[in-house]
């Protein structure tokens, strides 16, 4: 009997991770404020808008493909139309994309701080774990996907 397929083995979702990372911000600016230069709240509320149009384009295509956005979950079919085309990562791309919609608004060192953080965060927690699953859930298309794809945009 084969062995059930229980996802990547990602245990934070990283939606958490970025909330994490704003409240962390947040205090941290509180307690000891670093202002890097005037926010720029237009800029950053565009860059958010944007952020969040393309998470939603990415979950749209992944959802519609009969996948669980969950990274905990497993996949029912591969993905590499839409967003997916430019990037393997593109809902966790648009997730440093609000984080860096943020930061410009606020105009904080801490806020910057957090999107490499979050960055760092996704890169080793969550998506090295997803590709050496996809790679095993995938073997016949995953890895060309991964040859010819950027892991981030």
């Amino acid at each position: 009997m084969p062995e059930a397929d229980h996802g990547p083995g990602v245990r934070v979702p990283p939606p958490v991770m970025v909330a994490v990372a704003l409240a962390l911000a947040w205090g941290m600016q509180k307690l000891l404020p670093v202002q890097l230069g005037p926010p720029a709240v237009a800029l950053g509320g565009m860059v958010i808008f944007l952020a969040m149009g393309w998470v939603g384009w990415a979950l749209l295509v992944l959802v519609r493909a009969g996948n669980d956005p969950r990274p905990d979950k497993p996949d029912s079919a591969f993905v590499a139309a839409g967003p997916y085309r430019f990037g393997r990562n593109p809902i966790y791309f648009g997730f440093l994309l609000f984080l860096a919609g943020v930061a410009l608004s606020w105009g904080t060192l801490w806020a910057w701080l957090a999107v490499g953080a979050t960055f760092l965060a996704l890169d080793w927690l969550v998506v090295r774990k997803e590709e050496a699953y996809l790679r095993t859930r995938f073997p016949e298309s995953y890895p060309a996907y991964a040859a010819r794809t950027r892991r981030w945009l």
